[in-house]
């Protein structure tokens, strides 16, 4: 076991031990001095905050307007982790939330820290997810008995031992929507040495959709590194657009004139990066996207080579003219800046864009940093326009990782190894490139088993919407199946055996609420693999970005079809062969690793794991309403019990309940989440109970209904919208004159928001089952 001391002094030497038991002396300095590499390690000490805040002022001003933010030390994105390989980092981290943020998850002010692609390999417990490995961090100065976080909380990790190679990386907040709100940021490992590219930290672009407000999920502007303009029209919508949007589907919105528009007061100003003739610059970009909004980077007159995704190398592709990401996803490029400019010409623009209706690429988004040669001057009055004129390409196109969402462009793809011609002109998917050859991957074979996980238009993994329990899974000593769906594996390969595991609760044909884990064997030696077929059932679906914690996997296999296909239909091409398994065609021939992975809609991606990783990590899609409404599981490695397997849970204490209890998708016990498209709610609560009826926009009602056909037809009459949120108290006795079943429902639209799911069934009884 891996062995830290936590401290919070900044002038000390501490001393970490290996895995192998050598001793690493490590100097501990503070984190602002880790940008500059040194030839000793060190241990790097931030000191981070999280707050809400109004964007009024620098470092956080967003696109201008102001609104409510949560953001790390007062800035959006938050400060940038910049240390170096060898390095250990410490963030000693405060929740300093005073507002309430509503989700749709109903969390509001409680927090983790997480770092997007650091495996955590000795420490399981710093992964940063509540109620999968910690409970959520509540606010600085509430003081409970079941409160069992460390204060402040010691997030970290060690590059040596913790699976955490140089490469471009990020953290963020991993409750409900906070992200979304600016609780993100940049995190690099710089690798040492020098060579000919110039390789600051600072020629980091950050990318995100911003939305009108905390509670209102209309996209209306995107920035880079926090920075963004919004011109005369701004995009508004109704609630069925926004569920929509959320949803994945896609929206257009309406565009009405910008009210906060001044062209010659504006408050913003685009992200600059300064560049000298004759160089290769090494850029990194992150897709800190929140939902279902692909950004598309290109730089005027100029091409770049790829040369690293998700935090790993990969074979460089050369001469790219753009570069597509979804949420989660980062690309390291390099670009060779040129000796014929304009001298006295304007600076090179950046351009980003995004579509808020895919797949048609309707209805765009877009924005620039600037790219700044010597004498060159940057036009401080520009702005992007509604119609994002001039963010149009040109052919012939050269791109790197378009969305999946296209049959005709996946089967017109350029496939390896032709993108290595430079004039090769088309696009080239995740599936084709590869990986370093000077990385071996012989033991990739070395399968334990497969897993056929499909999505659904339920958005949910197998028809299975994850919830989670009160002690987090990580912490419980033995684990609690209780309410455990999924499967569970056992045996060292090829012996390993799987079963199918589901509650009672779940039936056919109907999604359910279990805490859906994928348990697998874990081993140190002669270590094993796990495959999993991703099945994207829907051809007008997302292209669903899936993020796996505790380490890379490997894409040995994609496809896409024109025809409807689901996970049966996708295990009768992978069994129908002489071997009666492993059909579907698959490169071990040094297959490229993520950790983030759009899935083609009416397709599937076969990716694999190494089991070499103890603990509990998420898996889960990417964009931000998805996993907040359960499309996501928990893939167990080993057991918390099993002698050699027992992870490391570090400062928090096993088998203790969290303070705050986990939110289902729903709302919780006395609160319903009141929202289009939601499923139908149905609560017992005791005499006296105040039920809460929540929703974030002025666009819905509750009315109590007269009996049960009326709830079943929506026979509804009061149309006015109203805000949330509505309190319905049951009554305080039940003494034979007052109903036990109370039904609610929402009248907008004449009865189309109930329709559409908005309405809730309550049952008033002395006990509950």
């Amino acid at each position: 076991t891996t062995t830290t001391t936590t401290t919070t002094t900044k002038s000390t030497t501490t001393t970490t031990t290996t895995t192998t038991g050598s001793p690493i002396p490590k100097k501990t300095v503070p984190g602002e001095q880790c940008d500059i590499c040194t030839d000793y390690p060190r241990k790097c000490v931030f000191d981070f905050k999280l707050e809400m805040l109004k964007s009024d002022a620098d470092g956080r001003r967003a696109d201008g307007r102001i609104r409510s933010v949560l953001a790390y030390n007062g800035q959006i994105p938050g400060p940038p982790i910049v240390i170096c390989e060898g390095d250990e980092l410490l963030v000693n981290f405060k929740n300093n939330i005073t507002g309430n943020m509503t989700n749709v998850d109903g969390s509001s002010n409680v927090t983790t820290l997480h770092f997007h692609g650091i495996r955590e390999k000795t420490r399981p417990w710093s992964d940063g997810v509540p109620f999968v490995s910690q409970c959520p961090i509540t606010p600085e100065g509430q003081d409970h008995p079941k409160n069992r976080n460390p204060f402040p909380f010691p997030y970290g990790f060690n590059t040596d031992v913790d699976g955490a190679p140089a490469g471009t990386y990020w953290y963020h907040s991993h409750v409900g929507a906070q992200r979304t709100n600016g609780a993100y940021g940049a995190l690099i490992i710089k690798e040492k040495g020098t060579n000919a590219i110039i390789d600051d930290a600072s020629n980091t672009l950050v990318l995100q959709e911003w939305y009108e407000s905390s509670t209102n999920q209309v996209p209306v502007s995107l920035l880079v590194n926090g920075n963004g303009r919004i011109g005369e029209l701004i995009n508004t919508g109704d609630d069925e657009q926004i569920t929509a949007h959320l949803k994945g589907k896609g929206a257009c919105f309406n565009l009405t004139e910008n009210k906060h528009f001044h062209p010659d007061n504006f408050t913003t100003n685009y992200t600059e990066f300064h560049v000298k003739p004759g160089y290769q610059y090494r850029f990194r970009v992150i897709g800190a996207i929140s939902q279902n909004l692909p950004l598309r980077l290109s730089i005027e007159n100029h091409t770049f080579t790829a040369i690293a995704m998700d935090s790993r190398n990969i074979q460089p592709v050369t001469n790219l003219t753009d570069l597509w990401l979804a949420a989660g996803e980062r690309y390291d490029i390099l670009v060779n800046t040129t000796e014929e400019y304009d001298q006295s010409g304007m600076a090179y623009k950046i351009k980003v864009i995004g579509y808020t209706d895919q797949p048609d690429n309707h209805c765009p988004l877009c924005t620039i940093a600037w790219l700044k040669y010597p004498k060159q001057y940057i036009d401080y009055t520009y702005v992007t326009d509604s119609a994002c004129t001039g963010f149009h390409l040109p052919s012939p196109l050269r791109t790197l990782n378009p969305v999946p969402n296209k049959y005709t462009a996946w089967k017109n793809r350029i496939k390896y190894p032709h993108w290595k011609y430079p004039s090769t002109i088309g696009g080239i998917f995740i599936a084709d490139l590869r990986e370093p050859k000077s990385k071996s991957k012989s033991t990739i074979t070395n399968l334990a088993n497969t897993q056929y996980i499909e999505f659904d238009g339920n958005i949910t993994f197998n028809g299975l919407r994850m919830s989670y329990p009160p002690v987090p899974f990580l912490l419980q000593d033995p684990a609690d199946a209780t309410n455990r769906c999924g499967s569970e594996c056992n045996g060292p390969p090829p012996f390993t055996k799987c079963t199918t595991k589901n509650p009672a609760t779940c039936t056919a044909n109907k999604y359910c609420n279990c805490q859906h884990v994928v348990k697998e064997p874990w081993a140190s030696v002669n270590v094993p693999w796990v495959e999993i077929v991703l099945v994207n059932n829907n051809k007008v679906a997302a292209a669903h970005p899936i993020h796996q914690h505790g380490g890379w996997y490997w894409v040995v296999g994609e496809g896409q079809f024109e025809i409807d296909i689901n996970s049966t239909y996708i295990k009768h091409l992978d069994q129908n062969c002489t071997a009666k398994k492993n059909c579907l065609p698959r490169n071990f021939d040094n297959p490229p690793p993520k950790d983030t992975i759009q899935v083609p809609p009416g397709g599937y991606a076969i990716i694999r794991t190494k089991l070499d990783n103890a603990g509990t990590w998420i898996f889960h899609c990417h964009i931000n309403y998805h996993v907040t409404i359960g499309m996501a599981m928990v893939l167990q490695v080993g057991e918390s019990n099993l002698k050699h397997q027992d992870w490391c849970t570090g400062p928090l204490e096993r088998n203790v309940e969290c303070e705050t209890p986990p939110p289902p998708p729903g709302g919780g016990p006395t609160t319903i989440n009141w929202y289009l498209n939601m499923e139908n709610a149905e609560r017992c609560v005791a005499p006296g109970t105040t039920v809460t009826f929540s929703w974030e926009k002025k666009d819905h009602n509750v009315n109590i209904l007269l009996n049960e056909k009326d709830y079943e037809h929506c026979i509804v009459k009061n149309t006015t919208k109203s805000s949330g949120d509505y309190f319905w108290t049951a009554p305080k006795e039940l003494d034979g004159t007052v109903p036990e079943t109370y039904y609610f429902a929402c009248g907008r639209g004449g009865g189309y928001h109930c329709m559409a799911g908005m309405k809730a069934k309550i049952h008033v009884r002395t006990a509950c089952t």
